[in-house]
């Protein structure tokens, strides 16, 4: 008996359709030039975002390693998608999105709540 056979027989999952609900994440216009904001106020955001970190966890972050958060979050909210989606956009891992997202998350609710 052929054990290949009956491992195709057994295995028939139906293939899972695309998410109707929420549009995914692409990376053909990753660049500042896309957002609605322009690049001075991007910039205003990521100086406002490296010192709240250093503020609040104590953490010096580089200024393009803050950019990247900041544009990947503005990105985020614009297109939607998921982490795993956005993390494959801009090249990095799942759990290295949800980190980069809620962390720049954070950041917009403290500084809207000021």
């Amino acid at each position: 008996m052929n054990f290949a056979a009956i491992g195709i027989i057994n295995n028939r999952r139906r293939p899972r359709g695309p998410n109707i609900n929420r549009m995914s994440c692409q990376s053909a216009e990753h660049s500042t030039g896309h957002t609605r904001l322009a690049q001075q106020d991007i910039t205003a955001l990521t100086q406002e975002y490296i010192l709240w970190r250093a503020q609040s966890q104590g953490i010096k972050t580089k200024y393009h390693n803050a950019l990247n958060r900041v544009e990947l979050f503005l990105q985020y909210l614009a297109k939607g998608g998921y982490y795993r989606q956005v993390g494959r956009a801009e090249g990095i891992a799942e759990s290295t999105a949800m980190v980069y997202l809620h962390s720049t998350a954070t950041f917009f609710q403290h500084t809207a709540a000021q």
